[in-house]
């Protein structure tokens, strides 16, 4: 199903929540970004656009990827504004602007990006970044869910205005699909909530602006 790019009104025509679903690499560290609750060759090919030996293509074995965090917004156009924004980042990191990505990365000895093993931990950490400018830039308000209390960095580097932050469940974690099918279902109760209560706020501020007969 996460085979192309998703509508703001296809993503509610089919029951999905306005959400962004980040995705890592148990073993690289390598992050993807998905409008689905779900990801594909498709977004494999649509963020890693030029890979090379410090960042692989990679793999879409379900075994190696666990559920990083889960974005969720006021509404549906918010959503996929912010997820073409998070994939328009990745490439000018990886392709417009990579020398200057570069100098910002930690290196080892032979100035390499700095690894232990496969894992180069600067991927999730420039994902966190990215989805915290975006959401800055856009002046989007969400909530985001992390797998850890740690994984969204200090709290100085997020606007408390507009995002607020809650842990995923540690052992819906065990079973990722059932714990995204939970959180699709209580995003899309919070966005019927949202837009009724601001139906009726319209509906009451037209009554108020109606001329005197």
């Amino acid at each position: 199903m996460a085979t192309r790019f998703r509508s703001a009104k296809w993503l509610e025509k089919n029951s999905f929540a306005p959400q962004v679903f980040v995705f890592r690499n148990l073993e690289s560290g390598q992050v993807i970004y998905s409008q689905l609750p779900t990801f594909s060759e498709y977004q494999i090919k649509l963020l890693f656009q030029r890979p090379n030996w410090q960042n692989r293509k990679p793999s879409t074995r379900r075994d190696i990827w666990k559920i990083m965090a889960v974005v969720d917004f006021k509404n549906y156009d918010s959503a996929v504004v912010a997820y073409q924004s998070l994939v328009r980042l990745r490439s000018m990191r990886d392709l417009n602007l990579k020398n200057i990505a570069m100098k910002f990365r930690p290196r080892n000895q032979d100035g390499n990006i700095w690894y232990s093993a496969q894992y180069r931990p600067i991927y999730t950490q420039e994902a966190v970044s990215d989805i915290s400018n975006v959401l800055e830039t856009l002046k989007k308000e969400a909530k985001i869910h992390w797998e850890d209390e740690w994984r969204k960095g200090d709290l100085q580097n997020w606007n408390s205005d507009l995002v607020s932050h809650e842990l995923l469940d540690r052992v819906g974690l065990q079973t990722p699909k059932e714990l995204l099918d939970q959180l699709r279902i209580k995003a899309r109760e919070e966005f019927k909530k949202l837009k009724e209560s601001q139906s009726v706020v319209s509906e009451e501020t037209n009554e108020q602006t109606q001329p005197v007969v």
